[in-house]
């Protein structure tokens, strides 16, 4: 089964005025909406897959509109997070399925769920599972904001937001997106402890 991904384009023509504003904070703030709609919809997905392991270990199907749900919500936090990072200079729409932006999410549809992965997670042993890639996310997202505080600095005053940072920043989001869609069910397949990412080669 293949895993979760998360699709973009380099930003080669950064906004400077958005990256002062970063600087200042006034980005983060700008940011506040989609943040608190995304924690949101984060609880109320981990709820919903957690309803989800009850299901499937009865009836050995997960449900579309878990499956949608939980899609909704992992596309919903990429884009945001994109914005904020540099990746997207335009404002993340308030839509659940837009026609097109420059980072989102593309994840899966599990039409045959593991019953055995389900009570796994019902007795909470697939959050122990997933307990070393919380620790390596943890320290990832403190090394990405690092890195975005830098990146700021570094479009203000050049124009430009060096590839790495973009490719960095959007591996760790992909690498979350993996793991929260196997905790929520929409895979089986355990996530590899893997940074790689390709960006889509037509640019902004």
């Amino acid at each position: 089964m293949a895993q979760a991904e998360v699709v973009y384009r380099r930003n080669t023509n950064p906004g400077k005025g958005l990256a002062v504003a970063g600087i200042f904070w006034i980005k983060w703030l700008l940011a506040i909406p989609h943040l608190i709609i995304v924690s949101i919809l984060g609880y109320l997905a981990m709820v919903a897959g957690y309803i989800g392991y009850f299901i499937v270990a009865f009836t050995g199907k997960l449900p579309d509109g878990i499956q949608t749900f939980v899609s909704m919500w992992l596309r919903w936090w990429v884009r945001s997070n994109g914005w904020v990072v540099g990746i997207a200079d335009e404002y993340p729409p308030f839509e659940t399925d837009p026609a097109s932006y420059g980072i989102d999410a593309k994840t899966l549809r599990n039409d045959n769920p593991n019953k055995g992965w389900a009570v796994a997670g019902i007795f909470f042993v697939k959050f122990l599972a997933a307990i070393p890639h919380l620790i390596v996310m943890s320290v990832l997202t403190f090394a990405m904001l690092i890195a975005t505080w830098i990146g700021y600095f570094m479009v203000a005053f050049t124009g430009k937001l060096p590839d790495g940072i973009q490719d960095f920043a959007a591996g760790t989001f992909q690498w979350t997106v993996r793991i929260m869609a196997w905790l929520t069910g929409l895979t089986d397949e355990y996530p590899p402890f893997s940074l790689a990412v390709s960006p889509q080669t037509d640019a902004y």
